[in-house]
């Protein structure tokens, strides 16, 4: 099958589409899915360019597993990362114990990896779930695998690329927003960081939906037309990174209520945090940078605000995120669709902030 891979981590050339070996038959309680769509994220070019370490290693490498590629003619054992998280396709085959999903189901992922039956499970913690499963991965190919329990079916009228994005670009912001009930009020002035990306512009929906006064910020000009569009009430563009003088400004001095930060510890320090208002709610979505949040913390005492942040969106999010998708009240933001030979290329515009919303690898 048709791959793009990655050796070892680096810039977005690093990234090598080749043919590997078809993945083996599904095992216990999972399932083989032909991919249809795999969207790119930011936690994808962290992964592939180094950024995201752990224990003084990159991640990615970290992550990488043996597979065998085709290399002159012959099949060599090389050891490789497969990227890609954000999949949707049909499932071809399941293996034993599978109780879910059935050959020829559309699929994409539901952020069910926990189990829902543990005592952390059933009281509330479900993100130190005792029997978690691994999400989907390994998306940027023509087929993976996957444990039944990390996807769920796709509702009819949604199609593959809208599907894929849904758990991590829908899901993920709105478990953000609506954490432990403290979502904002119609009163609220909401500041979206990082407005015009995959998590930014599905955030920037989804507060509207509150019916606060939506702030959003970007650093690309060319992006403001279209953060109208999909919700904001004001935008400010700073190509610097730093625009807490006009949040200010356009409250009045009061402030932003509530920070939707989907970029991380750059947009804090730059002004996400002196931006934010008197018993402030500051929610991180994303962290696409190496860049560590700084703040005195006196500041955060006299003024009672609140830091916070949220994992990836789980099944209920996702869930209610799809529901919001067929009912018209948010839309899935793919700015472009490619054949799998450009995800390099892809890679380098979403990394020079030239993609809104999402882009999606299309293999139908």
């Amino acid at each position: 099958m048709k791959a793009c891979v990655l050796f070892e981590t680096g810039p977005p050339e690093n990234l090598k589409v080749v043919e590997i070996k078809d993945p083996p038959p599904p095992g216990p309680e999972e399932v083989l899915i032909e991919v249809k769509a795999s969207a790119i994220d930011g936690h994808d070019l962290v992964e592939r360019d180094g950024t995201m370490t752990r224990g003084g290693s990159a991640i990615a490498l970290a992550n990488a597993r043996e597979h065998e590629v085709r290399e002159n003619g012959s099949w060599v054992r090389r050891r490789c990362l497969i990227l890609g998280h954000e999949v949707a396709g049909i499932v071809r085959a399941v293996g034993p114990g599978v109780t879910r999903h059935r050959v020829g189901d559309r699929v994409a992922p539901s952020g069910g990896s926990h189990c829902g039956v543990c005592d952390n499970c059933q009281t509330g913690l479900a993100v130190r779930c005792s029997d978690s499963v691994p999400m989907v991965s390994e998306g940027y190919a023509e087929l993976c695998l996957a444990p039944e329990r990390s996807v769920m079916r796709i509702p009819d009228g949604v199609g593959f690329a809208e599907a894929s994005i849904v758990r991590c670009a829908i899901g993920t912001p709105l478990r953000g927003i609506y954490l432990e009930g403290k979502e904002p009020k119609s009163h609220d002035n909401i500041l979206v960081l990082g407005a015009g990306g995959g998590l930014g512009i599905h955030s920037l929906q989804l507060a509207a939906l509150t019916g606060g006064r939506v702030i959003a910020s970007t650093t690309t000009e060319s992006k403001v037309p279209i953060l109208r569009q999909y919700g904001a009430d004001d935008v400010i563009c700073s190509p610097d990174g730093r625009f807490h003088e006009q949040v200010m400004e356009l409250t009045d001095g009061h402030g932003a209520d509530y920070v939707i930060d989907t970029v991380g510890g750059s947009t804090f320090n730059a002004g996400g945090f002196r931006a934010l208002a008197y018993y402030g709610r500051y929610v991180f979505v994303g962290q696409i940078n190496n860049e560590y949040a700084r703040f005195p913390v006196p500041w955060l005492f006299w003024r009672e605000a609140v830091l916070t942040g949220c994992t990836g969106g789980m099944y209920a999010d996702t869930l209610r995120s799809l529901r919001l998708m067929e009912a018209g009240r948010i839309e899935a933001v793919i700015s472009e669709r490619f054949p799998i030979e450009d995800t390099p290329k892809m890679h380098r515009l979403l990394q020079d902030r030239q993609i809104v919303g999402r882009s999606v690898i299309s293999f139908e």
